[in-house]
C-alpha cells in the first residue's frame, strides 16, 4: 500500500526554542536541546523546504487531554513540582528520581513538549497537514499515575485517543532501543491500535518488559506486537525482524494514521543500550513506515548521543519527506571536519557487520521472534 500525495497538505515540524532549552539537570542525559540540534540539521542539508513545510509551536496540553490518561492526583502533584521543589512524598509518582528529577518548570515543560504530539494529531485531523514531526516528543514510558524513564507525560498515549475518539483508526510503531511500556499498557485490551515496538529484550534493558508473548487481552489479544531482539544486534538482524512482521501486520491493519515513535537510541554509538544498528537500517526502516502512513505523526524519543540523534532524526525527516540529504557546506573550511563537527555532520553510517558466535546467536532469536509471530498474532489478523 503506498500513500498518494495530497498537494494540500503540508509537513510540519513541531518545535520551540523556549522548550529546546529546558534542562532535567546538566549531568542527565536528556537532552531537549536535540531538538534545536536536529533543525540546524535540516537546514544545513536544505532539507525544509518552506513551500512544502511549516515550523509550529507546541500547544500546552489542556487539562481535559492530560486526564485522557493521565490520574488527577498525579497532574496536581506535577503542577506542584513545577517550582522546582522537592517534598519526600513525590517519589510515589516517580518524580524527584534520578530518572525524572524535579526541576523548575517541569510542568511547563512537560504540557508544551507532549502538548506538540497532539498538536500534530489536530493538524492532521484538520487536514491541514500530511506529516508532523515533533522531536520534543516521544514520551512512551510515562504511566497513568507516574513518571518513569525520563517521561512525565505520555504524549503518544494523548494523541493516539484523541485520533480514536475521532473515528480513526491507528497504528502505533515504536523503533525507540527501550519498550515502549506506557502505550502498551493504554491499548493492551483494545483493538482500535495496533501497538508495535521493536527494541532491545527486557532481559538486558530497562524497563523489562517487551516480550513476544505480550501480545494483548480480551478485544486486544493480536494487537499488542512486541519485537524483542539481543544485544548486539546488527542492521541485517535488525531489518529482518522488522521486514518479516511490520509490513504485513501494517498492510492487513490499514490505519489511518500512524503515531511513530522514532527514537534513536537503537544506534550502535548510544551509550545507555546494546543494539549495534546504524542509521542506514534507521533510514530504510523510516521509509517503509512512511509507505504505510496515509497521515503520519512522528515523534523523538531516546537517543542519548545528541549529535547522532540529530542527525538520525534529520534524516527521518528527509526519508518521510521524500528528500534526499545534500551537504553544501562538508569540507568548506580547509578541507576536512574534526571530532564532533565530523560526527554531528554525516547523517549516513559506514556499514557494520557483527560477526561471529554473537551474530548467530542474534539472528537465531530474530528467527524465532519471527516465527513465534507467525504461530500465534499472525493468527488475530490473517
Amino acid at each position: 500500500m503506498k500513500r498518494e500525495k495530497n498537494p494540500a497538505c503540508r509537513n510540519v515540524l513541531i518545535y520551540s526554542n523556549r522548550v529546546s532549552d529546558y534542562e532535567y539537570s546538566p549531568s542527565h542525559p536528556f537532552k531537549p536541546a536535540r531538538a534545536r540540534m536536529m533543525l540546524e540539521l535540516l537546514n544545513r542539508y536544505s532539507l525544509f523546504d518552506r513551500n512544502e513545510s511549516i515550523i509550529k509551536e507546541p500547544e500546552a496540553l489542556k487539562e481535559k487531554h492530560l486526564f485522557y490518561f493521565h490520574t488527577y492526583d498525579y497532574i496536581q502533584v506535577l503542577k506542584k513540582c513545577d517550582r522546582g521543589a522537592y517534598k519526600e512524598r513525590w517519589p510515589m509518582h516517580g518524580l524527584g528520581t534520578s530518572d525524572n528529577p524535579v526541576f523548575k518548570g517541569v510542568y511547563d515543560y512537560s504540557v508544551k513538549s507532549a502538548g506538540g504530539t497532539l498538536t500534530g494529531a489536530e493538524l492532521i485531523l484538520g487536514n491541514r497537514a500530511r506529516m508532523v514531526f515533533n522531536p520534543l516528543g516521544g514520551f512512551h514510558h510515562a504511566m497513568r499515575d507516574r513518571a518513569e524513564g525520563f517521561c512525565y507525560i505520555n504524549d503518544l498515549v494523548i494523541a493516539i485517543i484523541h485520533l480514536v475518539n475521532s473515528g480513526k483508526r491507528v497504528a502505533y510503531v515504536d523503533i525507540d532501543v527501550h519498550h515502549g511500556d506506557g502505550v502498551q499498557e493504554a491499548f493492551y485490551d483494545m483493538n482500535s491500535v495496533l501497538t508495535i515496538s521493536i527494541h532491545e529484550s527486557g532481559y538486558t534493558l530497562f524497563p523489562g518488559s517487551g516480550f513476544e508473548y505480550e501480545t494483548g487481552e480480551g478485544e486486544g489479544r493480536g494487537y499488542n506486537v512486541n519485537i524483542p531482539l539481543l544485544n548486539y544486534s546488527d542492521d541485517e538482524v535488525y531489518l529482518y525482524a522488522f521486514n518479516k512482521i511490520v509490513p504485513k501486520l501494517l498492510e492487513k491493519f490499514k490505519p489511518d494514521v500512524i503515531v511513530a515513535q522514532l527514537g534513536a537510541d537503537a544506534h550502535r554509538t548510544d551509550p545507555l543500550a546494546n543494539l549495534n544498528i546504524t542509521s542506514n537500517a534507521y533510514g530504510e526502516v523510516v521509509k517503509t513506515i512512511n509507505e504505510f502512513a496515509p497521515f503520519i505523526i512522528a515523534t523523538g524519543g531516546g537517543g542519548y548521543n545528541p549529535n547522532k540523534a540529530a542527525s538520525m532524526w534529520a534524516l527521518a525527516w528527509a526519508n518521510l519527506t521524500g528528500q534526499k540529504p545534500e551537504d553544501l557546506y562538508a569540507g568548506a573550511v580547509g578541507g576536512m571536519m574534526y571530532g564532533p563537527e565530523k560526527d554531528a555532520g554525516s547523517l549516513y553510517d559506514e556499514p557494520f557487520v557483527l560477526k561471529g558466535t554473537f551474530k548467530d546467536q542474534c539472528m537465531d532469536y530474530a528467527k524465532k521472534i519471527v516465527e513465534y509471530h507467525k504461530n500465534n498474532t499472525f493468527h488475530f489478523h490473517f
